[in-house]
């Protein structure tokens, strides 16, 4: 068998190959007439929805012995035009079987669906569908990548668009600027564009080339859009990021991405008009090609890094850089005093957000306060732009009108190029006496308003006993009478049965109450369990607080929920300590958030343990 192969390549639209006449208006009726009973012809559009402004690609593919003359379709609201073609023959036993590649750029004027007809009478209809709005699934010619002078692989253009090689793939850093503070956050775009038909795939996250630097939040979706760079089609993956910088200096950096390509295995001199049409078809239909991973790097990106200023710096600067705003509310603008409230301070804008801090409000007279905690709201991908809250539990210590003071946060705004402090507004709580407080100062009862009254008409002392004119017979002592004998004996009698009882009913409700205190114990050992194994620090501690509460309101007599760490005092035994320090624990999980290491937990509940063991043993 012989085969021999001949190719001819048209670059203008206006070169009819082998038949096949790009025709319009009138002319575009005439269907398809075939030249040879065994040709055939087959067409496809990608991609089959764009948005207005956009444009998709219809291939046409004729193939046999015949030659066919297609007219391209006709549709009102679409424009048609051929970009591309080629023509192959190959001798096959003598046979000459030729075969023909059409790319036309379908373009529309307005929305709506669209239905092409088919290329020959047996061919299905294709559907476009066209979308009012800017989506980024077609290939726009007039929404290209800067480089639409010509791009020569190999070589960085002014735009920082650096084909590999073969020209299949390039990757490009966006940034707004290239002079940063250290510490400060700048949001960046890493671009790996891959030619369509040559460039398979992209194999992992671009890779950051440089130690002085640090990449950030880098987005876990990034964009995929079909873009025209030069006039061929690319298909552009962009990945947002923030990029901070370690030290000062001048430095360079790139980025790499590893790819997937196809390499043509034939000259490269066969090949030149490939590139110069854009058409991958020709290379991939025609010509045989292999796949090799590449890793694509971009062109150096050169930085300058500046100090932050040691003028001017703030004693509460935390290394918050950027520009923001702040404000505070409180929970409830009364309460009273021993009441916990909560103070949120709101820092808004766009930075560094991990550095932005502060301690909020410090203790002093008028307020008992604890460790504030913080949120970050977002729906910014890098967190470069959002709102942090912190929370802050306060208690107010007397009673009147308090003023919750301005608080003061400080960061280095690199659009001014100096510190700047932004401080939030006073706010005042109106803070009423505790019941405790008022119970405190309430008068005491008037002498005579209650209990036995005073006998106003006796004038002097009363007699130590009553005087009585009853004489006796006997001065032998009424219990040494013999009628009262009998009686003494059966008293002494009733006692001793009644004794004997009452231990047996003493022994009865011990056992029931050990019983009681030993499956107290283990419910709440129970529940501490399931909090410690759920990492639920506000639990455990609440838990354990309520157990020795249980324990010792039993044995101090007095209501468990009025106990508190002062009524926990040495004599209570050589755990009180720790008993104490529970209680504080306590108190910093309901008001500060605190949380436990599984070791802590684990200590927390052998104390508490011990404590309910011995409690129930006494």
């Amino acid at each position: 068998m012989t085969i021999v192969s001949v190719v001819l390549i048209a670059a203008s639209p206006q070169f009819a190959v082998a038949g096949l006449n790009p025709v319009s208006g009138a002319n575009a009726g005439a269907g398809a007439t075939a030249g040879a009973a065994s040709a055939a012809i087959d067409a496809t559009l990608e991609p089959q929805q764009i948005a207005l402004g956009e444009s998709a690609r219809l291939t046409i593919l004729s193939s046999g012995n015949g030659t066919l003359k297609v007219p391209l379709p006709v549709v009102a609201g679409l424009e048609f035009r051929v970009v591309g073609e080629s023509r192959r023959f190959q001798m096959i036993n003598g046979a000459a079987i030729a075969t023909t590649a059409t790319i036309v750029r379908v373009t529309p004027d307005v929305a709506g669906v669209f239905t092409i007809p088919g290329i020959t009478p047996k061919s299905p209809p294709l559907v476009l569908r066209v979308t009012p709005g800017n989506g980024r699934t077609g290939v726009s010619p007039d929404d290209e990548l800067p480089g639409r002078t010509g791009l020569i692989p190999g070589k960085t253009d002014a735009n920082g668009i650096r084909l590999t090689p073969d020209g299949s793939a390039f990757v490009r850093l966006s940034t707004p600027k290239h002079e940063i503070y250290v510490g400060e956050s700048i949001p960046v775009e890493i671009q790996v564009g891959m030619r369509d038909g040559f460039a398979v795939s992209v194999n992992g996250l671009p890779k950051l080339n440089s130690g002085d630097f640090t990449l950030n939040n880098l987005s876990r979706q990034p964009e995929r859009v079909e873009k025209a760079i030069d006039g061929k089609p690319f298909t552009v993956i962009t990945w947002r990021s923030l990029l901070s910088a370690i030290k000062p200096g001048a430095y360079s950096l790139t980025f790499e991405a590893p790819v997937t390509v196809r390499i043509r295995t034939r000259p490269q001199r066969e090949s030149m008009l490939d590139d110069l049409l854009g058409d991958p078809f020709m290379q991939n239909v025609f010509g045989a090609t292999v796949q090799k991973e590449l890793k694509v790097t971009s062109p150096e990106a050169a930085f300058t890094v500046l100090a932050l200023p040691v003028d001017g710096r703030p004693a509460d600067f935390g290394g918050a850089v950027g520009s923001f705003k702040v404000s505070t509310d409180v929970s409830s603008a009364t309460t009273a005093a021993g009441d916990p409230l909560t103070l949120r301070m709101h820092v808004n804008g766009t930075g560094n957000f991990d550095r932005v801090a502060t301690t909020m409000l410090g203790s002093d007279g008028d307020w008992k306060t604890y460790e504030p905690k913080s949120s970050f709201n977002t729906t910014d991908p890098t967190q470069y732009r959002g709102e942090k809250i912190f929370e802050q539990p306060l208690i107010a210590t007397h009673p009147g009108a308090q003023t919750i003071p301005a608080i003061p946060f400080s960061y280095f705004d690199p659009g001014t190029r100096r510190y700047e402090t932004a401080r939030t507004a006073p706010l005042t709580v109106a803070v009423s006496p505790s019941a405790a407080d008022s119970a405190a100062v309430a008068p005491p009862p008037a002498a005579g308003s209650s209990g036995t009254p005073v006998d106003a008409t006796h004038g002097g002392l009363r007699p130590d006993h009553a005087a009585t004119d009853a004489a006796v017979d006997t001065l032998v002592p009424l219990y040494l009478q013999p009628r009262f004998v009998g009686l003494s004996s059966a008293l002494a009698l009733l006692f001793a049965g009644g004794w004997v009882a009452l231990r047996r009913r003493e022994r009865g409700t011990t056992d029931a109450r050990t019983r009681a205190a030993a499956q107290m114990t283990e419910t709440f050992l129970a529940q501490m369990a399931g909090a410690s194994a759920a990492g639920d620090t506000l639990q455990f501690f609440n838990t354990a607080r309520s157990a020795i509460q249980h324990v010792l309101g039993a044995r101090l007599q007095i209501a468990p929920e009025e106990i508190t760490a002062a009524d926990v005092h040495p004599g209570l035994g050589d755990d009180s300590d720790d008993l104490r320090q529970l209680f504080a624990l306590a108190d910093e999980a309901n008001y500060a958030g605190r949380s436990l290491q599984p070791p802590d937990f684990e200590r927390w509940t052998q104390i508490v343990r011990r404590r309910l063991t011995r409690e129930i043993a006494s």
